[in-house]
């Protein structure tokens, strides 16, 4: 039990930190087109969705926001052609009608990523909607809600995401350092002194070496 809670928080610590480096690498190469790109969050984790696992990581700022869709399956990567991903939005209060969004898809290792960029106008919770498609004509949709917000600090917004992460990173290297020190400290190491008076003592047991 307790392995597979470790393999689960090490499975959603490598997601973010792979998103959140997409997301700073977006921030420095489009900082003067674009007001933030600052770190997302989890909206829905290991969700079933047309025989396919799906997260959505969100990034809701008014404004252009941006979305990840991340799919996972045992032959995701074997597939002949990748599954398709839509996104769309809506206010919860019915006040806009529903737009949809396309993806751009960005395979990696051992998943798919999907990104998107909706238009939030104003703060407000929205109803959003992932649609997937696999090519053997399965089509199933997943929603959620999110609250735009306003944008942040932008590269201020991702240090501080990014400070628990560095923090986990000094405990672990601080953690092995003390137990290559506990391993060192069982290792017996003879002093030069009892060395020495060994030796003599050796030497004055043989009758007639001093002579």
């Amino acid at each position: 039990m307790a392995e597979t809670t470790n393999l689960t928080t090490l499975r959603l610590l490598a997601r973010a930190f792979a998103i959140l480096i997409g997301g700073s690498v977006g921030f420095l190469s489009n900082s003067t087109s674009r007001a933030h790109e600052g770190p997302p969050f989890p909206v829905l984790m290991d969700q079933s969705l047309a025989g396919r696992t799906v997260s959505l990581w969100a990034d809701p700022d008014i404004g252009e926001a941006t979305f990840y869709v991340i799919v996972e399956g045992d032959d995701v990567k074997q597939e002949q052609s990748e599954p398709t991903v839509s996104l769309w939005t809506e206010p919860v209060s019915g006040r806009l009608e529903r737009v949809a969004y396309a993806t751009q898809p960005h395979p990696q290792r051992n998943h798919l990523q999907y990104e998107a960029h909706p238009v939030f106008d104003k703060r407000d919770t929205w109803r959003v909607g992932v649609t997937l498609a696999t090519d053997n004509g399965t089509t199933e949709t997943i929603t959620a809600e999110v609250e735009s917000t306003p944008p942040g600090m932008g590269a201020w917004d991702l240090a501080i995401y990014l400070f628990p992460f560095a923090l986990l990173g000094v405990a672990w290297i601080i953690a092995m350092a003390r137990r290559r020190i506990a391993l060192q400290r069982h290792i017996p190491i003879e002093h030069p002194r009892s060395i020495a008076a060994s030796s003599h003592s050796g030497a004055s047991a043989i009758p007639g070496e001093c002579e």
